[in-house]
């Protein structure tokens, strides 16, 4: 972790495709002198490069609905010293314990005061953990009553391609595989985490990740490209809160019409 020279500006990336909430927050910070604020154009295709270029001390990313879990973890790799903050009104213990998992460092919600905000900036530019944050922000840290099904590669695509919402067909036109192979691989997939139907997985998916846009072009307009690019495997495991729920819910017969969709 980079550790913040003293003598110097906090060098502070800041993201946000809110034109409102932008000049809000460089207002505050025109009043911080120890921050020197970079503004990223509200472009998400050019975020990655410009804070390349920016070699921030801190990332400080507004999570917007075209935010993926992805491109948080490709944000960690172009800037690996830098702590990697992401802003929002809330989230979900999932998406904490997930995002945790590829390299963010502290989360800030939007009703802090300005007190709490600059507090838990500094004490973020100084090394330290973010002031507000209770909760244990380890990596291996999972939310109470949780528990966590691994995920491979594909199953990893599934659970993300229908959480975006896309039916087997354009699943199968995405990552370049047959529908019979995708009514077959979701089968196994709502067996091995105990989900009745494909809508469940797409909660589940929901809640560990934000998934943005969706990875089907419209009709006659099938992705087909690398699968990589559209699907990429971001999610190791899904965290399931509250499993006790959801005993008993895998039925064969259910999950057999629902994987035919």
């Amino acid at each position: 972790m980079k550790q913040t020279d003293h003598s110097r500006a906090v060098r502070l990336v800041l993201y946000t495709d809110d034109s409102v909430l932008s000049l809000g927050a460089l207002s505050l910070f025109s009043t911080i002198p120890q921050f020197r604020v970079l503004l990223a154009e509200p472009v998400l295709s050019d975020l990655v490069p410009f804070v390349e270029q920016a070699s921030p001390d801190i990332v400080l990313v507004d999570l917007a609905p075209e935010m993926t879990l992805g491109l948080i973890s490709t944000l960690k790799q172009a800037a690996p010293e830098a702590r990697l903050v992401l802003w929002a009104r809330t989230f979900s213990d999932e998406l904490r314990y997930q995002a945790r998992q590829v390299g963010v460092t502290a989360f800030l919600q939007r009703n802090l005061s300005r007190e709490e905000f600059v507090a838990n900036l500094n004490a973020l530019a100084g090394g330290a953990a973010c002031g507000t944050e209770s909760e244990d922000t380890s990596t291996d840290s999972k939310p109470a009553h949780s528990t966590t099904v691994k995920l491979t590669k594909r199953e990893s695509q599934l659970v993300t391609l229908l959480s975006q919402g896309l039916k087997n067909k354009e699943i199968a036109a995405c990552i370049g595989i047959t529908e019979g192979t995708v009514r077959i691989y979701l089968s196994k997939l709502f067996a091995k985490i105990g989900a009745r139907d494909r809508f469940e997985v797409a909660v589940f998916g929901l809640k560990n990740e934000y998934c943005g846009q969706a990875s089907w072009d419209g009709q006659n307009a099938f992705v087909t490209g690398s699968d990589e690019g559209r699907a990429r495997p971001v999610l190791k495991s899904l965290v399931l809160v509250e499993p006790q729920r959801r005993r008993g819910y895998a039925r064969r017969g259910v999950a057999a019409s629902s994987a035919a969709e």
